[in-house]
C-alpha cells in the first residue's frame, strides 16, 4: 500500500506542478513580482480547485448450477483526483485508482467440467493478469476542458455518457475514453459530437488503442467457421467518432445518435419516450427505440476469421414500452427484437446497451433473432433516498447451434434482478450502499451442454456494494 500511495502522490504533485510551473514561471520573466496581494494569478486559481476521494468496496458471489464451479470474492478500491476552477473558461483535471484483492474463492481457477473461466468476478480487478492482485493502479481521467455558456469541449481522457458507449458502471470501475468530444446545449436540445482513439475498459489497467480494444473481454464464435473468434489484435481501426442530438421537452424526449468504428460498423440509435395522460398525481409512459447496424469495409480486416463483424452484415432492432408513473413510483413492461438477419455487435468494452428491456449481468449483444420481454417495478422510500428495483424477463434466443445469430452460445432463459440502493444523508453524506441480486434460468427442454450453463443460465450472482465519495 505505500508504494501505491507513494506513486500516486508522485503522479499528483507532477500533475500540479506542470500546471503551475509554466504560467507562473513566464510572468516572472516578463514581469515584475505583483505586490497586490489581492491579485489572482494563475497557481492563485488553480489553489482553489477541488480534490475528489472515492472508497469503494465490492463483495460479488456467484452460485453456478450442480457441481459446477462457484465464484466468490471481495476487494476494495481508493481513488483521488484534483479538478481546477474555470480559468477563462479552461480548466483542468485528473485522476487516478487503486485496488486491492482481499479474498477470493475460484476466479483464476479454471472450471474442471467445462474448461471454462470466470466470467463476472475477475472484471472487478484486472482481466489481463488474474494472478496481479497487489498493484493494481491505473491514471484515469487526465484533460483539458473549455466551458463557455452552452458549449463545453473535453481534450484527453475522460468519462462519456451515450446510449452505447458509456461508463458502464457496475464492476468497480469504469470505463473511459480518451480523445476530443464537444458539447452543446441550447435550450432544449444536446448536440454531441466525438472521437476517440484509445479506450480503458473496466476490469483493465491499460490504455490500447480503439483497434486493440476490440475482444478484450469473451469473443465468441466465428459465424463462418463455428470456432472461437479470433478477431484480436487483428482488427483495423483508427477511432470511434459519435455524434449524438437530443430533444427534452416536458411531454416528450427524443434521441438520435450514430456510432462509426472507423474500417468496421457503423450504427444508429434512435429513442423516443414521453407521458400522457396524467391526472391525480399519475401518468402514462410510452416509449420507442430502434436501431439499424451495418459492416463498414471488410468489417475490420479482409480475412473472415480476423473480421470482428462478416462483410456486408447487418441487422435491426426495434423496442418499445409502456408503463405507468406516480410521485414515487414507476412500473414498465418493455420489448426488443432484434432481426434474424444478422447480429447485433457493439464491443462490450466500450459500454452497455441502454434498450428498454436491459437488466444487468447479461447483453444482448452478439445476437441476433431474438424476442426479449421484459417487467421493471421501481419504488422510492424515505425521502427519494432508498430505492427498491425489480425486474423480470424472458429472453428467446436463437438456437445454441446458430452461430450465425447466437454469438455467444446463449440459451433462451428467465431472467430475475432485484436492487437495494440507500443513499446516505446528513453525517454520511456521500455513501451510497447497494445490494442486487440477480438468478437465471434457462428455458428449453433439450439438455445443454455445460459449456453453455456455466456463468450463463442455472446461476445465482450476488453483489454487495459501498461506495463514499467526498
Amino acid at each position: 500500500m505505500p508504494i501505491i500511495i507513494r506513486k500516486f502522490a508522485v503522479f499528483l504533485g507532477l500533475g500540479i506542478s506542470l500546471f503551475l510551473s509554466f504560467p507562473v514561471n513566464a510572468q516572472h520573466e516578463h514581469e515584475p513580482e505583483s505586490e497586490n496581494p489581492d491579485e489572482k494569478l494563475f497557481g492563485k486559481v488553480l489553489e482553489s480547485g477541488s480534490f475528489e476521494f472515492h472508497l469503494r468496496s465490492f463483495f460479488m458471489s456467484t452460485l453456478n448450477q450442480g457441481d459446477l464451479t462457484d465464484y466468490m470474492t471481495w476487494g476494495t478500491g481508493a481513488g483521488l483526483g484534483y479538478f481546477s476552477p474555470r480559468w477563462k473558461g479552461f480548466g483542468v483535471g485528473f485522476s487516478g485508482f487503486f485496488v486491492f484483492r482481499h479474498f477470493e474463492n475460484n476466479i483464476t481457477e479454471m472450471d474442471p467440467q467445462t474448461g471454462l473461466f470466470n466470467r463476472y468476478e475477475m472484471l472487478l480487478y484486472d482481466a489481463h493478469h488474474p494472478d496481479n492482485n497487489k498493484d493494481m493502479d491505473r491514471l484515469e481521467e487526465f484533460y483539458l476542458s473549455y466551458q463557455k455558456e452552452q458549449l463545453s469541449i473535453w481534450a484527453g481522457r475522460h468519462h462519456f455518457e451515450s446510449p452505447l458507449l458509456n461508463a458502464s458502471d457496475n464492476r468497480m470501475r469504469p470505463n473511459l475514453y480518451s480523445g476530443i468530444s464537444v458539447d452543446y446545449e441550447p435550450g432544449k436540445f444536446r448536440i454531441n459530437g466525438a472521437w476517440f482513439s484509445h479506450v480503458i475498459s473496466r476490469g483493465s489497467l491499460e490504455w490500447v488503442s480503439v483497434a486493440e480494444s476490440f475482444g478484450t473481454y469473451s469473443t465468441g464464435r466465428n459465424p463462418v467457421y463455428g470456432l472461437q473468434e479470433s478477431y484480436q489484435h487483428h482488427v483495423e481501426s483508427k477511432g470511434i467518432a459519435v455524434i449524438g442530438a437530443e430533444y427534452k421537452g416536458e411531454m416528450l424526449n427524443l434521441k438520435a445518435w450514430n456510432y462509426l468504428a472507423e474500417n468496421v460498423f457503423n450504427l444508429t440509435f434512435l429513442e423516443g419516450t414521453g407521458t400522457f395522460g396524467a391526472q391525480h398525481g399519475q401518468q402514462f409512459l410510452w416509449g420507442a427505440q430502434g436501431f439499424y447496424e451495418s459492416a463498414l469495409a471488410e468489417g475490420g480486416n479482409p480475412k473472415v476469421e480476423n473480421a470482428y463483424l462478416l462483410k456486408d452484415e447487418s441487422t435491426f432492432g426495434l423496442g418499445f414500452q409502456l408503463g405507468m408513473a406516480w410521485p414515487h413510483a414507476k412500473w414498465t413492461v418493455n420489448y426488443l427484437g432484434i432481426s434474424d438477419q444478422g447480429r447485433f455487435l457493439f464491443p462490450r468494452e466500450w459500454g452497455r446497451e441502454q434498450f428498454f428491456v436491459s437488466l444487468q449481468r447479461e447483453r444482448h449483444e452478439g445476437m441476433g433473432g431474438v424476442n426479449a420481454i421484459m417487467t421493471q417495478y421501481d419504488h422510492t422510500f424515505i425521502q427519494d433516498k432508498l430505492k427498491v428495483s425489480l425486474g423480470a424477463a424472458h429472453v428467446k434466443s436463437p438456437d445454441l447451434n446458430n452461430v450465425e445469430l447466437n454469438k455467444y452460445g446463449v440459451p433462451t432463459y428467465y431472467h430475475f434482478s432485484g436492487l437495494l440502493d440507500y443513499r446516505f444523508d446528513g453525517f454520511f453524506k456521500g455513501l451510497d450502499f447497494q445490494l442486487l441480486a440477480v438468478y437465471k434460468k434457462e428455458d428449453r427442454d433439450q439438455q445443454i451442454p455445460l459449456e453453455y450453463v456455466l456463468n450463463r443460465v442455472n446461476m445465482l450472482n450476488m453483489n454487495l456494494i459501498l461506495d463514499y465519495r467526498f
